[in-house]
């Protein structure tokens, strides 16, 4: 007869990183708000318009 051998565990540890996927996305890292506002600064502003040419009748 075989000799009965010991029962073991096997322990899955989550402390290995995984590889990164690298982004699927066009724009990557890019921060569209501050593209926004820095694109907002730079057109020109529009003249103030007086408050009774705003309304509209």
């Amino acid at each position: 007869m075989r000799a009965q051998s010991k029962p073991f565990i096997v322990e899955v540890k989550s402390s290995r990183r995984q590889e990164r996927r690298q982004s699927a996305s066009i724009w990557g890292n890019l921060d569209l708000a501050a593209v926004a506002e820095e694109i907002a600064e730079d057109l020109p502003q529009p003249a103030a318009v007086p408050a009774e040419a705003a309304v509209v009748r």
